[in-house]
């Protein structure tokens, strides 16, 4: 009796492909898709706190300022009151920027995990914090500069150039998502060596270095905004564009071969998209940590796994999250002056750990 012939076993790189897309999907997933309903109900809710954070963030500080006088400086602004300086030459500044940044990072973050399948995936891993560290301090070491308004285009400078070097080591758009992950890695760890070597020879520029490394929004002026704008209106419609695409790419790639979609296009426009809102994040207030990390997992539990709306809810979260962590460090219960990057590590870690605890697996 004959048996019937074996199916010939699928190729490996194929099924460690396939098997991470699966793992992805279910470690990123919640326990039920939210309801289009419940989606908008919770969009509201969350555009309506962010708007009385940001009126939160003119009204309090250091010193606090009265909401008429707040009024005022919009529709009669008088250069010689100190309220009206406070409120449109540092508050609101800082206001725009804590914005601009939280809903960068957390749309980078979003784009990078869905990007590389990798749930614990950060804009950092593709090497921008890395190569933006690095270029300033070369800066400082080299050139002798010490005024972080100078530091913007050579963060950014450095930012680019990482990003480009761990795409083409990664095989630029034929290379796999663990290939990208490796390549940010070593890149990272080879700038950090050379980063910290130069700091070890140069007292003057780790005293400089230090304050620019813990991220905040101190100094950030309106014309510096001005000319980052166009950096994160590209990032912002190349992520618009890349929503569509990573909802295709997160079924397989093969799937989305099969679909039509040009898969190594698709991959270098969001990668795109990360260096233009990333780049221009870490330009403007340092290397934050955390925000790419957690906030894609928060939007995660209102708009389930779909792309666009996780972009959506990610860039409103962590406009808020960033949002509070400069209203709260810059309190006097917290010394006035406490750095946005460690206030939000100190308010996104709790909210990892209770998402976990309160889901499970699922969350991550």
């Amino acid at each position: 009796m004959t048996q019937p012939p074996l199916s010939p076993a699928p190729p490996r790189q194929a099924c460690c492909q396939k098997g991470f897309d699966m793992t992805f999907l279910e470690t990123t997933s919640p326990r039920s898709e939210p309801r289009a309903s419940a989606r908008q109900i919770w969009l509201l809710t969350v555009l309506l706190s962010l708007l009385l954070l940001s009126a939160l963030s003119l009204r309090f500080g250091l010193r606090p300022i009265s909401w008429g006088s707040i009024w005022e400086s919009f529709v009669a602004y008088d250069a010689t009151r100190a309220d009206h300086l406070v409120i449109q030459g540092m508050r609101l500044p800082r206001l725009l920027a804590a914005w601009l940044a939280g809903a960068a990072l957390a749309a980078s973050g979003a784009l990078i995990q869905s990007l590389t399948r990798n749930p614990l995936a950060d804009p950092g891993l593709l090497g921008i914090n890395g190569g933006a560290s690095l270029g300033v301090i070369l800066c400082i070491f080299l050139l002798g500069i010490s005024d972080p308004a100078s530091f913007v285009w050579v963060a950014m400078g450095g930012g680019l150039a990482s990003t480009v070097l761990v795409f083409f080591l990664g095989g630029a758009g034929r290379g796999t998502p663990l290939r990208l992950i490796l390549a940010g890695a070593v890149l990272s760890a080879l700038f950090l060596a050379l980063g910290r070597s130069l700091l070890l020879i140069s007292q003057r520029s780790l005293d400089v270095y230090r304050f620019w490394v813990l991220g905040g929004l101190d100094g950030i002026e309106m014309p510096t905004l001005g000319a980052l704008l166009p950096f994160f209106a590209l990032g912002a419609a190349f992520a618009a564009v890349s929503s569509f695409n990573l909802n295709a790419m997160m079924l397989g790639e093969d799937t989305a071969r099969s679909l039509g979609l040009r898969v190594g296009l698709a991959r270098g426009l969001a990668v795109c998209a990360i260096v233009c809102l990333c780049g221009s994040t870490v330009s403007m207030a340092g290397p934050i940590a955390f925000v790419g990390l957690i906030v894609p997992h928060m939007a995660r539990h209102f708009s389930g796994t779909d792309m666009r709306w996780c972009l959506l809810f990610s860039t409103l979260l962590g406009a808020g999250l960033m949002i509070l962590a400069d209203l709260m460090g810059r309190l006097p219960v917290f010394g006035g002056n406490m750095q946005a990057g460690v206030m939000a590590a100190l308010l996104g870690g709790p909210a990892l750990v209770w998402l976990i605890r309160r889901n499970g697996s699922t969350a991550l």
